[in-house]
Order: structure tokens, then C-alpha cells, then sequence
């Protein structure tokens, strides 16, 4: 009998989100590396292992970029993994208060998120990845999970 571990990292594997999710969790390392300079910078993107963090101003990207292999080095190790290869700070917008709208964000999002609608192919290979795990309730959990997923990555996809 397999580990739900085991089965779950295949599963993530096989749908191709190892990767996606290991981006995703260094993405939330960043407030912490960047310490006292947190403030004035917003991660925005991870695009084949490049981090986007967009920053205040010149004098803060000038600053940040001085200790690029060292927040590089400072993710990586908490990852646990090489999943950042490099940063690239730009000159862009920090929400002052990134608290603030959230919810309404968060609602259009989820209702767009709703509107997409999976073909019957998409739920047959979902059905099929999850039709290894015995139990019924991790596996209709996980089902909705990747459902959920493969919605998002098709929202993605139309956006850009």
C-alpha cells in the first residue's frame, strides 16, 4: 500500500504542479529574506524560476540587486530545493496597504474562477489520477482540488 504522501506527490507530478507549487511557496519566503526592505518591495511573479519583485524606487532596486545571490541562495535553501534561479527587481507599484481591497479582489476572482468550466476530458483525467486513492474522502477532496487547479491554470491561460 502506498503512502498518501507518495501518491500525492505522483499525483502533483503527473498534472504537472510540483513546480507550480514549489514557485508558489518561495514566492512567500520573500517578505521574510528581504527583511527591513520587505516594505518597500511586492513580489509579483514567478516566470521560469525568475522571481519579479517589483520595488520603490532606483535607489531600493540598486540596493536589493547588491544581494540578489543571496536572496536567491536564502529561498532556494528554504525551499528546500533550486526552484529560483534569479531575481529581477523592477521599478513598479507597491500597494501601500496590501490588506486593503483584498476581499473585494478575492470575491471577483473566485466568481471568475466559478465561470470556467472544465470539458468532459479534463474531468475524465482528473477522475482518472485520483482513481488510485482508497479512501472517499481524500479522494473526492483531492478531485476538487484539481479540479479547482486545472480552472485556475485555464483562467491563467486567457488572461496571458
Amino acid at each position: 500500500m502506498q503512502y498518501i504522501k507518495a501518491i500525492f506527490e505522483k499525483t502533483l507530478n503527473q498534472l504537472g504542479l510540483s513546480q507550480k507549487i514549489d514557485e508558489c511557496k518561495a514566492l512567500t519566503f520573500w517578505n521574510d529574506i528581504a527583511s527591513t526592505m520587505a516594505s518597500k518591495t511586492q513580489p509579483v511573479a514567478i516566470s521560469n524560476g525568475k522571481l519579479i519583485v517589483n520595488v520603490s524606487d532606483s535607489v531600493v532596486m540598486h540596493t536589493l540587486s547588491m544581494y540578489k545571490k543571496r536572496y536567491v541562495e536564502k529561498i532556494n535553501l528554504l525551499a528546500g530545493k533550486n526552484v529560483i534561479k534569479d531575481i529581477i527587481f523592477r521599478v513598479g507599484v507597491i500597494e501601500s496597504n496590501k490588506i486593503q481591497g483584498a476581499n473585494e479582489k478575492e470575491e471577483d476572482y473566485i466568481s471568475k474562477l466559478q465561470g470556467i468550466q472544465l470539458d468532459q476530458e479534463e474531468i475524465d483525467k482528473i477522475d482518472n489520477i485520483v482513481s488510485v486513492i482508497k479512501g472517499d474522502t481524500i479522494r473526492g477532496s483531492l478531485r476538487d482540488l484539481f479540479i479547482k487547479q486545472s480552472k485556475l491554470s485555464k483562467m491563467r491561460g486567457r488572461i496571458g
